[in-house]
């Protein structure tokens, strides 16, 4: 390996380690942010639980229905980024090796 060959790979290196640092940040932000969906969606799922069964049929129980839904929905999407990038950031250290 000649020395413009070793510093194409230092400089890649860096790189990597730079991007796994961003992802590593990125995943700690989503968690959470996941974390306070889940909250909310749970506190919502209860509100609704809690309604008299002629409430919850009404538009507005069916409203905070969906919106506990939802919110189901999207901390489950976050959770599946969180499993994206703990991967991206595995492989990042498997080429770095």
């Amino acid at each position: 390996m000649n020395k413009a060959t070793r510093k194409t790979l230092a400089d890649f290196t860096s790189r990597i380690e730079t991007i796994k640092n961003s992802l590593s940040e990125a995943m700690s932000e989503l968690e959470s942010i996941k974390d306070e969906i889940e909250s909310t969606g749970q506190e919502e799922q209860e509100k609704f639980d809690n309604m008299p069964e002629g409430l919850q049929d009404s538009d507005k129980g069916q409203a905070m229905q969906e919106g506990a839904d939802a919110l189901e929905s999207a901390s489950s999407d976050i959770d599946d980024a969180i499993n994206g990038i703990e991967s991206a950031i595995g492989n990042i250290e498997t080429a770095m090796q």
